[in-house]
């Protein structure tokens, strides 16, 4: 899109739906490195600007960068039409009722007419948390429509931006931020360990937002938590014309545990031994009391998604149920079709403290689910069965008992008539992946972020007059200059008679010889 790299250079830093190079990864990543100290969360909820937003206030964010009328009028026609918003949530139940209206008939697809999402990719869509469960569309925006929503809500990220200077007050008696905000006394690949805050504590702030939800922590007491909710409704309020209530910003404690995108943030207390060479060359060991940021998986969110899914069926101890969507299905293709849905889970909690419990917890209900299913179609009655024939990661091929004249899987494999069956992955724990703690830096940005931001940069008249000079100054030459003197030549005597210094010592080189 024309209008993407223009405002991608111009968006905050703190922003990361809806943008290449950013995810949902990213914002853990940021939460574990930047988010250590924070006592009071505020945990934002502004879906309805993805809802529903005045054409005037979309156009009004635009106009402050673009300035060609044709673009702005192109866009100003197609906010006019209703909006229409699409839940990644109610995927499934959509094309439930679709099929239910439509005849039983398998449907041809013609040449050039896309395939349908296979059925892993749609169960994984159905798990999206509802951070990012909500896609909005603008009128007949199409792809824009993202883009404008990120347009419209980087005025509350710039506010909040200058918010956080503001807010920021200093404490040389504190452990971390004892000069300025940007204090790098951190290891970024694991958070600080850092005490509870209080009077003589380092008074700071911190925030990100993903799509319409955003996760504001404060370092310092309840009161300026309030303070900050009611002066973002005020901005909502005046900026974007809609009327938030205080349950729409909840102002939560570390110590209850706060959830974004199905990760739960809370506070771990540690009790280090701290050891240091005393008066005297003597080695002192105390006992200290310190905290420490921990991210997790939400299992009970992962749990009642399944239940959704049908996989499940109870809440404290569920049990799992037959995959009958995959009834139908050879066991090659469902055991394929199960262990992309594995892959995509166990790198969707990548980053939390927790992965391999959440991830086996996956791998065990779509396992059983699985067995089940296969109990059913062969004829084996129960789940025991089908793991003493198959093993525990149903790798061996099954077959019905009353079929014993058919041939042997490993003739007709032979013979290329069947696939390979792939085991299900993560059978034991030791399979399983840990958390990934690799370093995030604290201002983090793309590679083409920083490109456009030079690009920015160079469109300023001061910056590219000093460039300008400092280049002539050291006696180099511009290749527009090149470009200019040779086209000068041409209009004017016909032939070119500028050359460049290599093309002259190319010459002198061939007249030697």
């Amino acid at each position: 899109m024309v209008l993407e790299p223009i405002f991608e250079a111009r968006f905050s830093r703190k922003s990361h739906a809806f943008r290449p190079g950013r995810n949902a990864h990213t914002v853990i990543r940021t939460i574990r490195s930047n988010f250590a100290g924070y006592l009071w969360f505020l945990r934002g909820d502004l879906s309805e600007i993805l809802d529903d937003i005045d054409a005037d206030v979309v156009m009004g964010c635009v106009e402050k960068v673009v300035r060609d009328k044709k673009v702005l009028n192109l866009i100003k026609n197609a906010l006019k039409s209703p909006v229409r918003i699409r839940e990644m949530g109610n995927y499934g139940e959509e094309s439930r009722k679709k099929k239910k209206r439509k005849s039983t008939k398998k449907k041809i697809l013609n040449e050039n007419e896309p395939k349908p999402d296979p059925y892993w990719l749609r169960t994984f869509f159905d798990f999206a948390p509802e951070e990012a469960a909500k896609i909005p569309t603008y009128g007949y925006c199409g792809i824009l429509s993202p883009l404008l929503a990120n347009v419209c809500l980087n005025e509350l990220d710039q506010m909040m931006e200058e918010k956080i200077v503001d807010f920021f007050r200093p404490n040389k008696l504190d452990s971390i931020w004892k000069h300025s905000i940007d204090d790098r006394c951190h290891n970024p690949s694991w958070p600080e360990f850092v005490p509870s805050s209080g009077k003589e504590k380092t008074r700071k702030m911190e925030y990100i937002r993903y799509g319409g939800h955003f996760l504001i922590g404060v370092r310092g007491p309840r009161e300026e938590a309030v303070q900050i909710r009611k002066e973002i409704i005020e901005f909502c309020e005046r900026k974007f014309g809609i009327r938030l209530d205080n349950s729409k910003i909840d102002i939560e404690h570390i110590t209850r545990g706060i959830q974004f995108l199905d990760h739960i943030i809370c506070r771990r207390v540690i009790y280090p031994t701290l050891r240091y060479t005393g008066s005297g060359g003597k080695i002192v060991s105390e006992k200290g009391v310190g905290t420490l940021l921990s991210v997790t998986a939400c299992l009970q969110q992962c749990i009642r998604q399944f239940r959704r899914l049908k996989f499940v069926k109870g809440d404290k101890d569920p049990e799992p149920l037959p995959c009958t969507p995959m009834l139908y299905s050879g066991q090659a293709h469902t055991n394929a079709q199960m262990n992309k849905f594995l892959e995509t889970m166990a790198d969707w909690y990548r980053y939390a403290d927790n992965r391999k419990k959440v991830v086996g917890f996956c791998a065990y209900v779509i396992r059983s689910s699985l067995a089940k299913l296969y109990a059913a179609r062969y004829r084996l009655k129960s789940r025991a069965k089908v793991y003493k024939i198959a093993l525990r990661d149903l790798s061996r091929p099954l077959r019905e008992n009353s079929n014993n004249s058919a041939p042997e899987y490993s003739d007709l494999l032979r013979m290329g008539l069947v696939d390979a069956i792939e085991g299900v992955q993560f059978s034991h724990m030791s399979l399983i992946p840990t958390c990934d703690y690799t370093p995030f830096p604290r201002n983090w940005i793309p590679d083409h972020e920083q490109v456009l931001h030079e690009y920015i940069r160079l469109q300023d008249p001061k910056f590219f007059c000093e460039l300008h000079r400092s280049i002539k100054r050291q006696g180099l030459s511009l290749p527009q200059d090149e470009i200019s003197e040779i086209v000068w030549d041409y209009k004017t005597l016909g032939v070119r008679r500028y050359q460049s210094s290599g093309e002259n010592e190319l010459n002198n080189g061939l007249q030697k010889v």
